[in-house]
């Protein structure tokens, strides 16, 4: 449902261009598969976000309306993930670092980033040098979105509007001490 509702609003974004062409490109659920390697079979793999890298490099070197947003679900699923999340908690965690070599436009946080708790996600979010987005988890104290609700991107002097939102069903989903402190409207 996630990546439906982004798609779907990021395809609106995209027809009020007009004539011009925009090329909307987007990762999700990645969980951590940065490299072509499968660290628990031991051996390559035909899918990562360094292949993804390539063809968004090549799509950007002849297409100049290019948008490029990650949709969430980053946080779990890789040993090099988990080593950024809970063994070297003082360095830029790579999330942060490959969003700044990718010069990613968004990311949206999905329930899998939650997952991984405060400490985790809050550093990335003061990392991130892109919006990290969504608008429909609140921070109980001061009733405002927690992460960023939304950016605006600007192509060829067109506005497009990038809204993130992250399922509401995860306090169904994970202990509240994982994200104590927040509301997930719908």
């Amino acid at each position: 449902m996630k990546q439906i509702t982004l798609t779907l609003l990021i395809l609106l974004a995209a027809l009020t261009v007009s004539a011009q062409e925009v090329h909307v490109m987007y990762t999700t659920d990645v969980h951590g598969a940065i490299f072509n390697y499968d660290f628990t079979k031991k051996r390559e793999t035909n899918h990562s976000l360094s292949q993804v890298f390539s063809y968004i490099d090549s799509v950007r070197a002849t297409e100049r309306n290019t948008i490029v947003l990650d949709n969430g679900d980053f946080l779990q699923g890789s040993p090099v993930v988990y080593y950024y999340n809970y063994v070297d908690t003082n360095s830029t965690h790579i999330l942060p670092d490959l969003a700044r070599f990718e010069k990613l436009d968004a990311a949206g946080v999905g329930n899998h980033d939650i997952e991984t708790g405060h400490p985790v996600y809050d550093r990335i979010r003061r990392q991130m040098p892109c919006p990290w987005l969504a608008a429909n988890i609140v921070d109980k104290a001061t009733g405002k979105p927690y992460f960023e609700p939304y950016t605006i991107l600007t192509r060829e002097g067109k506005k497009i509007a990038v809204l993130g939102l992250t399922t509401p069903a995860i306090p169904s989903w994970l202990p509240e001490h994982i994200w104590e402190g927040l509301e997930f409207e719908d």
